[in-house]
């Protein structure tokens, strides 16, 4: 009988182990999340170096419709909100970032009013339980934005607030990338923190004839960073797909950021 009873509990165990590795996650968000051709942007979005971070054994399928300069509204408008609903299926995770465009006041194109805002997130939440998927809401990352005296100006007013609503009202498991990042950034100060961002040379990408040292997209080292704090903060409150799947962490922010120092330090 304990034989027997054993090999049931292993037989289960394996399902399990299966049945979450089968799953897929299905990513909706904004250039900081997207996956970027190499011959068109010297960038990198935090999705596009998600997988350099999964278990060696994962056989999680990871899909980035990430698309730069999107907001809620415009995501929905060009449909790529419905790819989003049409792949998802039962027992997946949809991730869901917007927030930089949204806030974009001086450009209506993709600007989305706080009102409209908290009501797309909510339709995505709902669309994607209806699959019976899982929703995880994510703040907008910070933008490096340091004031005179070396602190973080915030760029996104009341949206990471209203991301928060939706998730308390809603019961939808949320990751604060707004503070996470904002943390980390603040631990390496206005000039490490450089690092975590897109830094061109003159000549060396024809995008940027004359060099850019961008403050809200990732370089390559900076994209894997922000990974981190996304599946630190997700094992952290055992959403299951990011604790099966993926490589822990260091333990805490300031351990993650003396390690960046370190290797600028080698540097």
């Amino acid at each position: 009988m304990k034989k027997q009873l054993s090999t049931l509990f292993i037989s289960l165990a394996l399902t399990f182990s299966a049945n979450i590795n089968a799953q897929t996650l299905v990513m909706a968000g904004d250039s900081t999340m997207q996956d970027v051709d190499p011959e068109r942007g010297p960038d990198f979005g935090w999705g596009q170096l998600l997988p350099t971070l999964k278990n060696a054994d994962s056989s999680l399928k990871i899909s980035n419709h990430a698309k730069g300069g999107r907001s809620t509204r415009t995501f929905i408008e060009e449909q790529r909100w419905q790819a989003v609903i049409d792949e998802a299926q039962a027992g997946d995770w949809v991730v869901i970032q917007f927030g930089h465009n949204d806030a974009s006041y001086q450009k209506q194109d993709r600007y989305t009013a706080p009102v409209d805002y908290k009501v797309n997130l909510e339709r995505m939440v709902l669309e994607v339980r209806q699959k019976h998927a899982f929703p995880v809401l994510i703040t907008p990352v910070m933008r490096r934005y340091f004031d005179g005296e070396n602190k973080l100006k915030d760029a996104h007013g009341i949206y990471p607030s209203l991301v928060r609503e939706v998730s308390r009202e809603q019961n939808v498991p949320m990751i604060d990338l707004m503070k996470s990042s904002g943390e980390l950034l603040t631990c390496l100060g206005p000039e490490q923190s450089k690092s975590l961002f897109m830094s061109v040379e003159p000549g060396e990408h024809p995008r940027y004839p004359e060099g850019k040292q961008d403050n809200t997209h990732f370089s390559k080292f900076g994209a894997v960073e922000i990974g981190k704090l996304v599946i630190r903060e997700a094992q952290a409150k055992w959403i299951q797909l990011f604790t099966y799947n993926f490589k822990q962490p260091e333990e805490t922010i300031s351990q993650q950021c003396a390690s960046i120092q370190k290797a600028l330090n080698k540097g």
